[in-house]
């Protein structure tokens, strides 16, 4: 039986295990006791701190994330066009509304590719 993973875990996960540790590091919000941020806005959207302090959400903090990965640094420098920004912002909103319901539907059409696998295996033995 398959296991479902929040797509938040899973991202971590997959962020944690790919980047060096000195190019990015994470905090849970289950860690966070400070007063900077109140903990609506941090489960509403990604926040990324940077070295001097600066911080970034949302879209912006997508794009510095990509930024700081030398692999999708070309993708972070097409996002600062003009009306990339303004796109990208909204997409993310949306995303982010409905992470959810996207995040449900990728697991069952993951269930069902496994399902499937499973059954041509056993066709194939």
């Amino acid at each position: 039986m398959m296991e479902l993973v929040s797509f938040a875990r899973l991202q971590k996960f997959f962020l944690k295990n790919s980047i060096p540790k000195k190019r990015l590091s994470f905090k849970a919000l289950q860690d966070y006791r400070g007063d900077y941020f109140n903990r609506t806005e941090l489960l509403r959207e990604l926040h990324v701190v940077s070295e001097n302090g600066r911080v970034y959400r949302g879209f912006k903090a997508i794009r510095r994330i990509m930024f700081r990965l030398s692999f999708f640094k070309p993708i972070a420098l097409l996002c600062y066009f003009p009306g990339i920004p303004f796109f990208g912002e909204r997409v993310y909103r949306a995303f982010a509304k409905n992470r959810g319901k996207i995040w449900r539907i990728f697991q069952k059409l993951r269930f069902q590719l496994q399902t499937c696998f499973e059954k041509m295996k056993k066709v194939a033995v």
